[in-house]
């Protein structure tokens, strides 16, 4: 089953040696590098801090997880990045090289001059810039926190020196002492997925069409983005009448890749009396972005509302630098740029450019178009300079009680792309999608309807989930409300939030299903539709929630135990099959057979009956040794389904959507010559294509599917997105680093990433974890996919990636007695004085 298009984001020892020689903290000298063009706002210079003292002890348990306990937020940061360098500082090394716009100074122009653009593009984005104006803004406490990590970084770096162990940037040139601009440079362009931070190569290559410097990107490499972070999860908090013990419950399924900048590092950090939070952050981050502490348990999922609108600029015929802004003729802002590139003979030279700026920001080289005589795009974005994302977070950590964590969203509004689900001890269950959205009105909404059907520009970009405005008509203003982060986004009044005794969740469509017994209506229409079909996986979350028995997840008795809450995240049931299985296995019986299709060129004659038995005996699951699921993952993933088949009456459902019924509508399989046809040709493909992977219609996933990380792959269960599985277990080329991140066999299915060696995963279930709130505090059980560490022969590489072959989860240590007890016990006392 085909998604649709928008669906488809040497280090230098001299510091840290002087200060250590005379026994005092020193301040990092502000770097000299290129003057790269605009320059950054007077004010104090964001480079004059102190480094430590610092003295911090870490404890590593089993699977490498770092607890972190010191008596001060620089010392603890300190201890964070140190920790988290051990597993993943080449990943972060590339990303500050991305962020400094030093590409194409360390690994040349790059395909197609990619490396130059992109460059180009970060400086538009001012994200460095930005770090350095809005550094004197933040509070101290995460200002130490920041300057503590960087140092602990380079601390370890320096360390292992030449005998790195990661060798995908040991001895590189552009492993380098990093400094907390970096860190927080990082930080606002991690904020920019979903928006600026796709459209980086579109910027940095914007050029009147008199100077154009690259044809327009395509669109499957940027317009098919758009939705990032590309990225999906589910996400439950259980209250008090769904608890076994009558606190809260909470389980965080992430989807993330396991590979690049967006996977999660585990830790515990620790301020006695200050501080005590538990879980995972991603790469670099300095605060647990989903976890819990002793009062409230997190998770996100990736919310799918807009991040930017592209307003179209109508140009003064022959002068492609002035616009028309709301009525008034306008001259573009020139913004001049310049970078160094490493050339083929090794040299260094530098380049310039001249970007363009409007009212409504930046201009783009736009996918499909460009930048015509006529027409340019222009980005709007909502999570330009967002300084309230890591205060937000740090204060998150901190909350003592739901109102608490609740009054950090509202605080600062920093979260920038995530629905939030939580769960405190008292047994409250809350969601909200408090990310960064424009605020379109009613009549901006209506308006922009008309626009598609009469603009072409407009029609074809929203093909692909883009917004596109009328950069001359002030119908296309947002409203600018009180209680918003930044004029022109939705206020925290209208930002759909719902608390519960029961439950909630999100699978990554919006808000309205949030709890289907309250259904939440009446929100902005950029949250997207309600009263609309949601997805087989958003559905398989619900049935998990909603049903009662002794074989359904809760219960006959309507409570959860943290042993059936790990059941119900492992246990592998999808919509489509709960859904159509049984009728699919008893109408193959029926179709003729056998059937010719025509696979990788030939024509290819296939007999349904071994298909017929496979389906009838499989159990229905994703679960390792369920034999069948591979053989339903290609039926379903054959192509012969449209993926928007899933949502309404047609070849594959006999039933439609009903909103009164939307967790059980679409349904019953349909009937008639022309599905029967589609069915039978799916059946055959899909036999068909395992056969070229050597893989028999009952076959199971142990046989089929695996994760290397290490030495030996390893069976993981797990399935796709269209079959409405929460186990999620496929394929992601959307590494953002230049790092090398591994391969697969050649392919087979694209749709199902089927491969001649069968699935291989890096995709999927990432960091996974089940909490429950007790008479004792909270106890958790959790796994990282993919393990602790991205370094080839740590111990660490690919052992909890066994443990998530085994279909379970292991204890997620938090208590200090649970900690010393813990027979993998590694300590560390780091200090600087």
């Amino acid at each position: 089953m085909r998604l649709p298009a928008a669906r488809l984001l040497p280090v230098s020892a001299l510091l840290l040696a002087a200060c250590a020689q005379n026994n005092a903290p020193g301040p990092y000298t502000k770097p000299e590098p290129l003057d790269t063009g605009d320059s950054a706002a007077p004010g104090p210079d964001p480079y004059d801090v102190v480094i430590g003292p610092y003295d911090v002890n870490v404890r590593w348990t089993s699977y490498g997880v770092p607890h972190i306990q010191a008596a001060d937020e620089g010392s603890l940061g300190y201890g964070m990045g140190y920790a988290f360098a051990r597993d993943h500082v080449c990943t972060l090394m590339d990303q500050v090289v991305m962020v400094n716009s030093q590409r194409a100074r360390f690994f040349g122009r790059g395909a197609d001059d990619i490396h130059v653009h992109t460059d180009f593009g970060w400086l538009a984005l001012g994200v460095k810039a930005q770090a350095e104006a809005g550094w004197a803004g933040l509070d101290p406490r995460m200002q130490a926190r920041l300057v503590g990590y960087a140092a602990g970084v380079n601390r370890y770096v320096e360390e292992q020196g030449d005998a790195l162990p990661d060798a995908r940037c040991a001895g590189a040139p552009w492993l380098r002492e990093i400094n907390h601009i970096d860190l927080l440079a990082y930080y606002l362009a991690f904020g920019l997925n979903g928006s600026g931070g796709v459209f980086v190569d579109a910027i940095g290559s914007a050029a009147p069409p008199d100077a154009r410097r690259a044809p327009p990107p395509p669109a499957e490499r940027t317009l098919a983005r758009v939705r990032e972070p590309g990225m999906g999860s589910n996400g439950w908090a259980i209250g008090a009448a769904m608890s076994e013990t009558g606190g809260g419950m909470l389980l965080s399924n992430t989807h993330f890749p396991a590979v690049g900048e967006r996977k999660w590092h585990e830790s515990h950090l620790t301020i006695p009396g200050e501080l005590d939070v538990y879980g995972a952050s991603l790469m670099g981050v300095p605060v647990i972005n989903v976890g819990f502490n002793a009062d409230v348990a997190w998770t996100h999922t990736v919310s799918g509302a807009p991040r930017f609108v592209a307003y179209l600029l109508s140009l003064e015929p022959g002068q492609p630098t002035r616009y028309n802004s709301r009525g008034e003729i306008k001259d573009m802002e020139e913004h001049a740029f310049q970078i160094e590139v490493l050339g083929e003979d090794g040299a260094l030279s530098v380049e310039a450019r001249t970007l363009y700026k409007s009212d409504f920001g930046w201009v783009m080289n736009a996918p499909v178009v460009g930048w015509t005589p006529l027409n340019a795009f222009a980005l709007m974005d909502a999570n330009e300079n967002n300084l309230e994302m890591l205060p937000t977070w740090f204060d998150m950590n901190r909350a003592s009680s739901l109102a608490e964590f609740q009054a950090a969203h509202e605080r600062h509004l920093g979260i920038p792309w995530v629905h939030t689900m939580a769960a405190s001890k008292e047994g409250e269950a809350w969601y909200i999608d408090s990310s960064a959205v424009p605020n379109w009105s009613a009549e901006t909404f209506a308006a922009w309807r008309s626009y598609v059907d009469e603009q072409v520009l407009a029609g074809l970009f929203a093909d692909y989930g883009v917004y596109v405005a009328n950069a001359a008509d002030t119908a296309f203003d947002p409203v600018v409300e009180a209680g918003s982060r930044a004029p022109g986004l939705i206020p925290w009044s209208a930002m759909p939030q719902l608390t519960r005794d029961d439950f909630v969740y999100n699978a990554n469509d919006n808000h309205w299903l949030s709890n289907p017994a309250a259904p939440l209506e009446g929100y902005n229409a950029l949250y997207g539709p309600e009263r609309t079909a949601r997805s087989p996986r958003t559905r398989m979350n619900a049935l998990y929630l909603s049903e009662r028995g002794e074989a359904s997840a809760v219960g006959a008795d309507g409570k959860l135990s943290l042993a059936e809450l790990e059941g119900a995240a492992l246990g592998g049931r999808g919509m489509l099959a709960e859904l159509l299985r049984a009728g699919v296995a008893e109408r193959c019986l029926t179709l003729p057979s056998p059937q010719v299709v025509r696979v990788s060129g030939a024509d290819v004659s296939v007999d349904l009956a071994p298909a017929c038995a496979a389906l009838a005996g499989w159990g229905g699951t994703v679960r390792l040794d369920d034999p069948g699921a591979p053989l339903w993952r290609e039926l379903v993933n054959s192509g012969v389904y449209d993926y928007s088949e899933g949502f309404a009456a047609g070849r594959l459902f006999a039933e439609g959507f009903d909103p009164a019924r939307a967790v059980e509508t679409p349904a019953a399989l349909a009937e008639g010559a022309e599905a029967d046809a589609a069915l039978a040709e799916a059946l055959a493909l899909a036999v068909a294509r395992l056969a070229q992977a050597g893989l028999a219609p009952d076959a199971a996933l142990r046989a089929a599917q695996h994760m290397q990380l290490g030495d030996a792959p390893i069976p993981v269960p797990g399935g796709t997105d269209p079959e409405g599985v929460i186990q999620i277990a496929t394929w992601s080329a959307g590494s953002g680093t230049l790092l090398t991140e591994g391969s697969r066999a050649a392919v087979l299915n694209a749709d199902s990433d089927l491969t001649t060696a069968g699935y291989t995963m890096n995709y999927g279930n990432s960091f996974v974890m089940a909490v429950q709130y007790g008479a004792d505090g909270p106890e958790a059980r959790a796994v990282m996919t993919y393990s602790q560490s991205e370094v080839d022969g740590s111990p660490h590489r690919d052992d909890q990636t066994a443990v998530y072959g085994t279909e379970q989860l292991r204890p997620a240590l938090f208590s200090a007695e649970a900690i010393a007890a813990d027979p993998a016990l590694v300590e560390l006392r780091l200090t600087l004085d």
